[in-house]
């Protein structure tokens, strides 16, 4: 058998589409594609599908993959993103398959763009808005975990940042940690100033890159 990774970006209206529906779309796609999947053993077989970091919902994501097993080990991995994208909804399109070089564990950062905008607001005025609430010495905010609610600094994993004003909206850029032992979601950033300014904002959030801890791309 062989293991592939399968690079995919998911945009547009698709962003909207869960994590559990995403797994659904993927297994009807490489079912209609007739690629040879192996199937999990047992009283309900399913392709082997794994995604090495779920996309939070409502976000987009230029550079997700999934990882499959295929039993035919002479197939030609480079057909898998056109015969998959023909089944695949607008906004999911495959662009890339390769044998997997990384293992999942070795995610640490992840990139995110994001759009801000305000009903009220100029995007000089988010602007400044976001860059007071960046420099502060403690960014305090509440986040959800598995034993509940709590309260955290985001201060600290704030590594590296850009911000500017583009016409209408502000453009945030940063990285921040990501992967199975730390996991910080740029959205906190943005209820955090919500909570400082009460304000209104509408986003766009985009994740262009997965990275290790020394900054190469996730292959």
């Amino acid at each position: 058998m062989k293991n592939v990774r399968i690079w995919f970006k998911k945009e547009g209206l698709s962003r909207f589409i869960s994590h559990l529906d995403l797994n659904k779309v993927m297994t009807l796609a490489i079912n209609r594609s007739k690629i040879p999947i192996w199937h999990t053993e047992g009283f309900n077989p399913h392709p082997f599908i794994t995604f090495a970091l779920p996309l939070s919902l409502g976000f987009c994501g230029e550079c997700e993959t999934m990882d499959i097993r295929l039993t035919d080990e002479g197939f030609d991995i480079s057909l898998i993103p056109a015969l998959l994208n023909k089944s695949l909804p607008d906004g999911i399109r495959a662009y890339k398959a390769a044998e997997p070089k990384m293992k999942p564990a070795q995610i640490a950062r992840a990139r995110y763009e994001i759009i801000i905008s305000s009903d009220d607001k100029s995007a000089d005025e988010i602007q400044k808005e976001i860059s007071d609430l960046l420099s502060m010495n403690e960014i305090i905010t509440q986040k959800k975990t598995k034993k509940g609610v709590k309260e955290i600094d985001l201060r600290p994993y704030l590594e590296d940042y850009d911000l500017k004003a583009d016409g209408e909206q502000a453009v945030l850029t940063m990285t921040l940690p990501a992967g199975s032992s730390e996991n910080i979601n740029p959205i906190l950033y943005l209820n955090s100033l919500k909570e400082k300014t009460g304000g209104e904002y509408f986003y766009v959030c985009t994740r262009n890159e997965i990275t290790d801890i020394n900054g190469s791309a996730f292959e």
